[in-house]
């Protein structure tokens, strides 16, 4: 994560801001205004942006993704103060412009308290802000796409130096366990398993969704197996990675809400599962399901009727 200002203007972060061209003028606007309230603000202690937008590839219609650190602590005994951020930031996005709709949800474990506001005003933009304790705000190779525009140094506040014990250690973005590989391939075969169930009852609908949630595994894996950043999300980071390189017969694998269709498209969803995992498992020394996959596979090749 690049790191810059601290509380003292935040001025390495104004002129990250002032450099972002003509056509994200929107983006800035928000981003600005939303250091003008961290520096306003006693409870906030950090605020950083990333994806698009942090990686230098964001367009006019690009969101905002945020985060936002907060003087508290971990988990619950941090709560208040994480949610006393929360709807201060959301009235200060109603002094921005036009709202059409916030949403305010919890994300992740429960023992994490981690709050999400998601605002998309009139004008198009869109925020989608995480509101956290400071030593639950990732950093480093965890989120290397961020760019810290503020860092709090008021006294009193968390310590969040490196090797501290309150803060929370985060695996780097990119780093794939063995197990992870096997168990999205496994879930890809469930997922197929559950699709051949519903055509065979003629449920459609649920077969075909059961196809869209295999092809998601195939992406993760595909991602897992370039290297993308953020392989769990998937065809995003597949994307973001290199475009044009696709698992191949990919496209085989979109059906139209047809019986027959959609048999043909599961065949074709398994044979590129089955080269994606593969892939995916010599690029991590990963062990894969190959009963599950054996199984499934043998299951739709005769006609379902």
């Amino acid at each position: 994560m690049q790191d810059f200002g601290r509380s003292a203007g935040a001025a390495d972060g104004r002129r990250w801001l002032a450099a972002l061209p003509a056509e994200l003028e929107g983006q800035r606007d928000l981003l600005a205004r939303l250091l003008d309230f961290c520096l306003a603000t006693p409870l906030t202690s950090s605020l950083s942006v990333g994806c698009s937008l942090g990686r230098g590839a964001a367009d006019t219609l690009s969101d905002v993704d945020a985060a936002l650190g907060v003087d508290a602590a971990r988990g619950e005994p941090g709560a208040d103060r994480v949610m006393r951020v929360e709807d201060a930031v959301v009235a200060a996005c109603g002094e921005r412009g036009p709202l059409v709709g916030v949403l305010r949800e919890q994300v992740g474990p429960p023992e994490r308290v981690i709050r999400r506001v998601f605002a998309q005003f009139r004008d198009g933009i869109q925020l989608d802000l995480a509101i956290m304790a400071e030593t639950e705000v990732r950093r480093g190779r965890a989120a290397p796409d961020f760019v810290s525009l503020y860092r709090s140094d008021r006294p009193g506040q968390v310590n969040n130096a490196a090797g501290s014990p309150t803060v929370a250690q985060f695996p780097p973005a990119d780093i794939v366990g063995t197990g992870q590989i096997y168990e999205w391939a496994f879930l890809g075969w469930c997922a197929l398993a559950d699709m051949r169930k519903y055509l065979h009852r003629g449920s459609l609908w649920e077969a075909l969704q059961r196809l869209h949630q295999a092809r998601d595994r195939v992406w993760a894996l595909w991602a897992a197996a370039h290297d993308a950043l953020y392989p769990w999300h998937g065809l995003s980071q597949v994307l973001d990675q290199d475009p044009p390189i696709l698992p191949p017969g990919i496209e085989a694998t979109v059906a139209r809400l047809d019986h027959e269709d959609l048999h043909r498209a599961a065949r074709a969803m398994a044979t590129v599962l089955a080269q994606v995992s593969e892939v995916a498992a010599r690029k991590h020394d990963a062990a894969l399901p190959r009963g599950m996959a054996d199984y499934v596979i043998a299951t739709l090749q005769p006609p379902i009727e």
